[in-house]
């Protein structure tokens, strides 16, 4: 198998730590690089959780983290146009909100090593077009905007890209309103600009990361491993079990989806995803009841170019299986 060579995009909260982890140990990948954005928390915050993971790695000299965009393109410019919505999190009983991601990665110390001075979206433009021809994958799992203002300066990296693999979006699943999943809700039309760029993209959605939660008694077994990578991932994972538990629990009880590193994982073992099929995808981007929802045309004659590999469930066990064999240094 060809070695997958990623820049790797992320809002650092816990899934996203998984998916460096998994990215960084594999034999199968070559990660390059890793650009932060705003999203699951502010940008800062995302940039220090990601700092602390290559840290934890003892990668820091090899792979250099570029900060992105501290904001979505356009949608924060019309006040209301997120209603009440405060993130994914809420009270218990009245009392103290729980939240699918921690505000810092508490189990790692303070990072050491500094993030680039070059801002992210120079450094899409540069590394692409100084690159051969299909020689990156882009593999973004927060929101898109880092991406989307790429393109908007430099459109012919839509050409020069081997593929993009992204986490985002949801046909019969979402999590941040009734309409949407966070990350395409997050910048809708960041969203929509990188699905229609003419790159030949995958969508991991909440459809497949839904069907491939990592349950308590893995955890345990993570722990038993014993290394700093696999501990790591065991106590974010814990924490992640918690919070579905009370925010969206899971059909499988104690269990909770790692929706990024299955994106990532789906580079090293492509047969993680199932029921791929090539539709057409786009984003509303209407500020209404539905802004944010990925609009999936699954029908053999659409309206408009089918533009997307949209993966509607995923191989639970496989991806276990995977997980694990990464962090044993065996895959």
């Amino acid at each position: 198998m060809a070695i997958e060579k990623i820049i790797l995009d992320v809002d650092t909260g816990s899934d996203d730590a998984v998916a460096i982890i998994c990215a960084a140990l594999s034999s199968k990948i070559e990660l390059h690089s890793i650009c932060t954005v705003w999203g699951n928390r502010p940008l800062s915050q995302t940039t220090e959780n990601t700092l602390r993971v290559v840290d934890m790695l003892g990668i820091g000299e090899s792979v250099k983290v570029y900060p992105g965009c501290e904001t979505s393109m356009v949608s924060t410019l019309l006040q209301n146009r997120r209603g009440g919505y405060d993130g994914q999190r809420k009270s218990v009983n009245g009392g103290e909100k729980v939240s699918m991601h921690q505000e810092t990665i508490d189990e790692l110390p303070p990072s050491h090593t500094k993030a680039q001075e070059k801002r992210a979206v120079m450094h899409y433009v540069e590394t692409l077009m100084n690159g051969a021809d299909g020689e990156f994958t882009l593999v973004p799992v927060g929101p898109l905007t880092n991406i989307a203002m790429a393109l908007r300066v430099e459109p012919r990296i839509a050409k020069k890209v081997k593929q993009i693999v992204l986490m985002g979006g949801g046909c019969r699943r979402t999590n941040s309103t009734a309409a949407a999943e966070f990350n395409i809700w997050g910048d809708p039309e960041a969203a929509q600009i990188v699905m229609n760029c003419g790159a030949k993209i995958t969508v991991v959605p909440l459809d497949a990361t839904h069907n491939a939660c990592i349950n308590s008694d893995e955890v345990e077994e993570l722990y038993k491993l014993g290394t700093p990578a696999a501990t790591c991932v065991a106590d974010m994972v814990k924490h992640r079990i918690a919070a579905y538990s009370y925010l969206q629990p899971m059909a499988r009880l104690d269990s909770a989806p790692i929706h990024d590193a299955l994106a990532v994982c789906s580079l090293i073992d492509p047969a993680v995803l199932k029921d791929v099929r090539l539709v057409r995808c786009d984003v509303d981007i209407s500020g209404g009841i539905a802004d944010g929802q990925t609009i999936v045309d699954p029908r053999a004659y659409t309206d408009l170019p089918k533009n997307v590999d949209f993966a509607f469930d995923a191989d639970r066990d496989r991806f276990s299986a995977l997980l694990f064999s990464i962090l044993r240094g065996e895959n």
